[in-house]
C-alpha cells in the first residue's frame, strides 16, 4: 500500500473519532448546565473550563474571544475554523483525507462523510450555539456512528482497514483519557467534600464516554473515583476503555507487519506492547489520587509517541497533526 493512502486512511479515521468525542463533550456539558440551572453566565462558563483545559484549548480560546460565555465556547469547539480541533475543522480534515483516496474507499463511505461535512457547514451556527440545539449534536454523533458502520460493512477488512483501526483506536484511547482527566479541573469542595457533586461530575464523565449504562451494569451505582477510573482505563469489555482500545491497536499493528504479538518488529509495536503490559498489571493503588492523574497523562503521552513511531514506520515521515496539543501539563 502507498504511504499516502495509508496516511489518509489513518487520519480520516482519527479526525472522525476526534470530532465525535468533541461534540459529545459539548453536548454533555450543555445538558449538565441545563440540569444544574446556573443563575449567571459567569458561573456557567466555569463549567466549560475543565473541557478547555483538558483539550489544551483554553489559551487559544482566550486569544480568539473577549466574551466568556457558553455561546462562545460552543462556537469555538464546534464551528470555529480558527480552531483546528473544532468539530467542523476535524470533519473538514477527514473529508479532505477521504477525497485524496476517493478511489480507495467505498462510495457509501464517501457519501456519508460528505453529507456530514455539508450538514455541519450549512448549519446555523449562531442559533445552535445560542440555543444549545441538542438535535444538532445528536445528528453529528449519529453520522459518525453511521460512518463507522459503513466502514465495517462496505470496506474490505484487509491492510487498509487495519490503518483505519489504528487511527480510530489511538484517538479513542487518547480522548477517553482526556475526558477522564477533566475531573481534576472540575470545581470541588476542598474543605467539606461534596459526595453528590462528585457523583454528578463522574456521571457527566461517563456520559461523555458513552459509558454510563455500561458502568452501572459492571459496578452498580458506585460513582466514585476508583471504580470510574478502573472502568475507563482498564475494562476489558467496554469498547472505549483505554486498555480495550490499545489492545485492538496492538492487534491491528501486528496484522499490518505480520509479526506475532509475542514479539515486535518495529518501535511502534514495542511501545504498544509495553503500554498494554503496564495497564494489564496495573493495580488499584496505581489509579488513585495524584498517582492516577499521572498515569492518565502518561498514557496520553505514550499514545502520541506510538502514533509518531507508527507514522515513521509506515508513512515514512514524522507525524504531522495540526490539532495535537501538549498533554503533559
Amino acid at each position: 500500500m502507498l504511504c499516502r493512502v495509508a496516511d489518509s486512511l489513518f487520519w480520516m479515521s482519527r479526525y472522525i473519532e476526534r470530532a465525535e468525542n468533541t461534540v459529545r463533550l459539548v453536548d454533555v456539558t450543555h445538558q449538565t448546565l441545563l440540569e444544574s440551572e446556573h443563575s449567571s453566565e459567569e458561573v456557567a462558563f466555569k463549567n466549560w473550563i475543565p473541557t478547555l483545559e483538558t483539550l489544551g484549548d483554553l489559551a487559544r480560546y482566550n486569544e480568539l474571544y473577549e466574551e466568556r460565555s457558553s455561546r462562545t465556547v460552543t462556537e469555538f469547539l464546534t464551528f470555529s475554523s480558527s480552531n483546528s480541533s473544532s468539530v467542523y475543522s476535524c470533519i473538514a480534515s477527514a473529508r479532505e483525507n477521504a477525497r485524496m483516496i476517493r478511489d480507495q474507499i467505498s462510495t457509501e463511505m464517501w457519501e456519508a462523510l460528505n453529507k456530514l461535512y455539508l450538514f455541519v457547514k450549512r448549519a446555523d451556527a449562531d442559533t445552535i450555539c445560542r440555543e444549545s440545539d441538542f438535535a444538532f449534536f445528536e445528528k453529528v454523533k449519529d453520522f459518525s456512528h453511521l460512518f463507522r458502520g459503513i466502514i465495517e460493512s462496505t470496506f474490505p477488512h484487509d491492510l487498509g482497514y487495519d490503518y483505519v483501526v489504528c487511527g480510530r483506536e489511538i484517538e479513542r484511547a487518547i480522548k477517553t483519557c482526556q475526558i477522564l482527566g477533566t475531573k481534576q479541573f472540575m470545581p470541588s469542595m476542598v474543605d467539606s467534600p461534596d459526595d453528590a457533586l462528585d457523583a454528578a461530575q463522574y456521571a457527566a464523565i461517563l456520559r461523555s464516554s458513552t459509558g454510563f449504562e455500561a458502568f452501572h451494569h459492571e459496578h452498580g451505582s458506585d460513582l466514585d473515583s476508583l471504580p470510574v477510573r478502573q472502568f475507563l482505563l482498564l475494562s476489558r469489555i467496554f469498547p472505549r476503555s483505554a486498555l480495550y482500545c490499545i489492545q485492538r491497536l496492538q492487534l491491528a499493528m501486528h496484522r499490518i507487519s505480520g509479526c506475532p504479538t509475542t514479539y515486535y518488529s518495529n518501535e511502534a509495536e514495542r511501545l504498544t506492547g509495553k503500554l498494554v503490559a503496564n495497564l494489564n498489571y496495573a493495580v488499584a493503588s496505581d489509579l488513585n489520587g495524584v498517582k492516577g492523574d499521572s498515569l492518565i497523562r502518561e498514557i496520553q503521552v505514550d499514545l502520541e509517541e506510538i502514533a509518531t513511531a507508527f507514522s515513521l514506520q509506515y508513512m515514512g515521515v514524522a507525524i504531522y497533526d495540526p490539532v495535537a496539543k501538549a498533554v503533559a501539563v
